[in-house]
């Protein structure tokens, strides 16, 4: 008979291989519809709405159009108005994702798997329970989300509004945008409709575009439903912490939002261009560009035999038979264009400055100049163990069975690889763009979250080392959502409970207050403890955690990328293991000041025993 410690190692593997998607994983359950409520009807432009009483006790209205579905020739182009409809619409059930491949840890199906459709530009608004008449004699905070995941994956109706919407006082949107190749595509050079199109017609950032269309609609449609249409909240996180940042610095956003949080920002914008360009997986290492698309499309679709072929054909194509021709492609034989390794944040389009839609300029230098960005106040933050969400899967770093990671190799190695990337992370997702723009004179505040109470699973796997406060756990703290969360069961436990809950109360509480007055002050009842502005040169930023590790606090303690390769100079033994920890570190692709900090690293030991450049 097995021994009761393998039993308990092979049903946690069970578990882990289920929620994070290692083995095999099945697509999402279709939701139930909740029936319509009398009281919660209301008028939109196209026409009118039926909502629902939902599970916090307010309304809620899913699967609402905000624009036309971008289909044939509005495939990579601004997005419109949506079409009317008669009657009521019953907004009961969340509209489609838009085209993406399944990620069963982002709860979105099976790994690789085809989901949603591009029929998909929908939003999800959650209220306090009140009457048509109610709702147009309010004027609550209005707080928009923009979803992350690396601008290729996730939906609004992933997360759950209704228990921040109800509990704070506020009404909270979520949406859908454009992703992946659909989001972020710059047709080749010269297509386009028309002789001359005008700069969003050839922009390239789909993806925002729809954010601003959604903001827009906001902006027209929010007071039927409780909200105030000028204190608008955008709020993202990664990949939206980036779209939400871009509409910073964007020239259209003007009006749009007052305030802003940027949750965990994932990675910054890409040069003019830089969205139109994808690593090739026959010459690892080179890039090609959406032309390069057009001929992988020629070839495929048998319209040349060759490559050679496809390139003189292309060259004897009008702008318009191009884009007729790529915007005709089914939508999967476009994304089997693409690297396999497709959802990687550095192999798939992103946000780029394209001068239209996101102004141009180095970031930092957009946020430190009054002029370069719009001047609401700013809530930045990471998580204290950021990069665990990916390092708990690195097969060098942590071993596994079955595709479930169970045990760290180097406990030591693996703290300090976390503790140098997510200061990294920190210095480049709070301290320097906070920096910039309090030198402008925009408010700014700044959160670190520590939250890392999961404990042990069956005594085998220390999930509180393994993840600990990793990327995206601070999530359902934010909507106090912890049932829905991907992999649940193994993160909120009874034995975490009372002080993930009073946690959670708190970050609502400090979020609801800066969408009400652009600051977190002491909170939405007045109870928490005072969060102080950001200012230099000891930056004040608020710590995040429970009472076991020390409870919600003031710190001041700054974070730089100078400070993380000093740090590492001091703690990592010599040889091979410091060169390697530097790679592992720094991890951007095209980062010339890493490039720069390599050269100098251990007396320039590592660059002179092989590169001369960081090779990431």
């Amino acid at each position: 008979m097995p021994r009761p410690r393998l039993v308990s190692a092979l049903l946690l593997c069970c578990l882990l291989a289920a929620l994070c998607g290692c083995g095999p994983a099945s697509a999402p359950a279709p939701p139930v519809a909740a029936p319509a409520a009398d009281d919660a009807v209301r008028a939109v432009a196209a026409g009118s709405v039926a909502g629902f009483v939902d599970a916090a006790g307010g309304h809620s209205w899913l699967g609402i159009p905000y624009a036309a579905p971008p289909l044939g020739e509005l495939r990579w182009a601004p997005p419109q108005p949506a079409p009317a409809w008669d009657g009521v619409r019953a907004a009961l059930l969340p509209g489609s994702a838009c085209v993406q491949y399944g990620w069963a840890l982002g709860g979105m199906g099976p790994d690789g798997s085809r989901q949603g459709s591009e029929d998909c530009l929908t939003l999800n608004i959650h209220a306090p329970r009140m009457t048509a008449a109610a709702a147009a004699a309010v004027h609550l905070p209005v707080m928009v989300w923009v979803h992350g995941g690396s601008n290729t994956v996730g939906q609004g109706a992933s997360y759950d509004g209704s228990h921040l919407a109800t509990g704070q006082g506020v009404v909270v949107v979520t949406i859908n945008y454009r992703l992946g190749p659909f989001g972020w595509f710059v047709l080749p050079e010269g297509s386009g409709a028309g002789p001359a199109p005008d700069p969003l017609a050839a922009s390239g950032n789909w993806g925002l575009l729809d954010e601003l269309a959604a903001l827009r609609w906001v902006q027209q449609h929010i007071a039927a439903f409780g909200g105030d249409a000028g204190n608008v909240t955008l709020f993202g996180e990664s990949a939206g912490a980036t779209d939400a940042l871009a509409l910073v610095v964007s020239p259209l956003s003007g009006g749009l939002m007052q305030r802003v949080i940027v949750q965990s920002l994932g990675f910054g914008f890409a040069s003019v261009g830089r969205a139109a360009h994808y690593s090739d997986e026959n010459e690892p290492g080179g890039e090609y560009s959406s032309g390069e698309i057009l001929l992988k499309a020629l070839v495929h679709e048998s319209r040349a035999p060759d490559r050679a072929a496809a390139k003189a054909l292309a060259a004897t194509l009008g702008r318009d038979e191009i884009a007729s021709f790529l915007r005709g492609l089914d939508p999967w034989v476009l994304y089997a264009l693409y690297h396999p390794s497709n959802i990687e944040t550095d192999l798939f389009p992103t946000v780029f400055q394209d001068g239209a839609v996101v102004r141009t300029g180095a970031l930092e230098e957009l946020l430190g100049d009054p002029a370069g960005h719009w001047p609401v106040p700013l809530l930045f933050g990471t998580n204290r163990d950021e990069p665990k969400l990916f390092m708990a899967f690195d097969p060098r770093l942590v071993g596994k069975v079955a595709g479930a990671p169970l045990w760290i190799r180097d406990p030591a190695a693996y703290e300090r690889e976390a503790q140098y990337r997510a200061t990294l992370w920190r210095a480049n997702g709070v301290d320097r763009p906070a920096r910039a723009l309090a030198a402008s004179g925009t408010k700014v505040y700044a959160y670190r979250w520590d939250w890392r109470d999961e404990g042990r699973r069956f005594g085998v796997v220390d999930a509180s080392r393994l993840l600990g406060a990793a990327h995206g756990l601070e999530i359902p703290f934010v909507f106090a959502s912890f049932d829905s969360a991907p992999g649940h069961e193994l993160l909120f436990t009874a034995d975490n409970r009372a002080g993930r809950v009073a946690l959670s109360e708190a970050m609502m509480s400090y979020w609801a207050e800066f969408a009400a007055h652009g600051r977190p002050g002491r909170g939405r009842d007045g109870t928490l403890i005072e969060w102080p502005a950001w200012s230099e040169p000891a930056p004040a930023y608020l710590i995040l955690d429970t009472p076991a590790h020390g409870g919600v606090r003031v710190s001041n303690a700054p974070s730089s990328r100078e400070g993380v390769v000093a740090l590492m100079e001091a703690r990592e033994p010599d040889g091979q293991a410091a060169c390697d920890m530097f790679r592992a570190t720094f991890r951007t692709r095209v980062d010339p000041w890493a490039d720069l900090a390599w050269q100098r690293y251990r007396g320039g030991a590592c660059a002179r025993g092989g590169e001369q450049r960081l090779l990431r």
